[in-house]
């Protein structure tokens, strides 16, 4: 019997769910349809119509248990998402565990080492980590999604991701308040867009809606329109996200990166710093008068984060001083020469080789 490929990420942002995304893609690009994306409303809405996907609750074990019992022969992918994992392994599920922060953990869990097949992509100084687990990993290029039809590049991108992660119930306001302000310092000279999720997107048009002059769009995609969007773009401008970051670096877009909104986006901003490929990015102590301390775990750092920008949004000299300087960001278009070639260090093919494996693993023939 056929087997059904059931994928599932973790809905921090939209990071995980965009690889998942191309790794669902790129069996169907093979051939192999029998695939189906399960999560809940927040990951389902950038996974485009030609992926099939059924709702669960994707951090609840017993509910992903429920869901794997009523489908036939399922082996399961999961992106970041541990309950997935533990669901597969209690009912004897063949699985594959997609980590993409590898490269991040300063200690890696130990229960993103018990999928069947474990994959870290290739970022530098992986293999040092290899050295020193005693578990069998496959080393991937990064897992982008990406193909140039080469149009016209003649907006600016803004890319917030999904401005939600399942550790804290925080909006970030005030960071879009501030943001807003900026945009529209440079609105009328520039074509922009803003992606990101849903609810932030919808909060951005009710403030743009208010200023008839405004010629800023935000717009929630799924990742088939972002890409779009994004190969249009003669300047990309995000969050740091690490998928959407390296999907810009895939299709040559200068890239500048906006304040993060958590822990794993500042250590990304940092490791391309170290590789030339960050030259343009703001920072979290150029706006604070005090030393800021970064907490050492993401759930204290993005309620961190939150409180740096509440008290920015109250200082009326340093709100507009950030203002300005994610105003002169958006229209400054950054050299590209060190993120190509951290690009081309690292590679692009890494859904392909997962599929090669698991099909082999797991005989998918089609």
């Amino acid at each position: 019997m056929k087997k059904t490929i059931v994928i599932l990420s973790n809905p921090f942002g939209y990071g995980p769910t965009g690889k998942a995304i191309a790794i669902a893609k790129e069996f169907i690009r093979s051939g192999y349809t029998n695939i189906v994306f399960a999560g809940n409303s927040f990951t389902r809405e950038i996974v485009p119509s030609s992926i099939g996907s059924i709702g669960v609750d994707e951090r609840s074990e017993e509910s992903i248990k429920d869901l794997l019992k009523t489908i036939q022969n399922p082996v399961v992918i999961s992106s970041q998402n541990r309950f997935a994992i533990k669901a597969a392994i209690s009912l004897k599920i063949p699985c594959a565990f997609l980590d993409g922060l590898s490269w991040f953990w300063k200690e890696i869990p130990a229960d993103h080492f018990i999928a069947d097949e474990i994959f870290w992509m290739n970022y530098p100084g992986i293999e040092e980590k290899i050295t020193k687990s005693p578990h069998l990993i496959n080393i991937v290029p990064t897992i982008v999604d990406v193909e140039s039809t080469n149009p016209i590049r003649d907006q600016i991108l803004i890319h917030l991701g999904g401005c939600k992660n399942p550790l804290v119930d925080v909006f970030p306001k005030n960071y879009l308040d501030i943001l807003t302000t900026s945009l529209l310092k440079v609105s009328d000279q520039w074509k922009i867009k803003v992606t990101g999720g849903a609810e932030a997107m919808d909060y951005l048009n009710s403030i743009f809606l208010l200023d008839k002059k405004n010629k800023v769009d935000a717009l929630s995609l799924n990742h088939d329109e972002f890409v779009r969007e994004l190969d249009r773009s003669q300047h990309f401008v995000t969050t740091a996200g690490q998928t959407a970051t390296l999907e810009a670096f895939a299709l040559g877009i200068p890239t500048s990166f906006l304040l993060p909104m958590n822990l794993s986006q500042l250590a990304l901003t940092d490791l391309l710093s170290q590789h030339n490929a960050c030259p343009q990015h703001l920072r979290w102590d150029c706006y604070s008068t005090t030393k800021t301390n970064i907490p050492l775990t993401e759930k204290d750092a993005i309620v961190s984060f939150n409180g740096l920008v509440d008290t920015i949004k109250e200082g009326k000299e340093i709100c507009k001083k950030l203002e300005d300087d994610i105003a002169r960001l958006i229209e400054t278009v950054p050299d590209i020469d060190g993120q190509r070639l951290f690009i081309e260090k690292i590679g692009i093919g890494g859904a392909a080789v997962i599929r090669e494996i698991l099909t082999q693993k797991w005989g998918l023939e089609v």
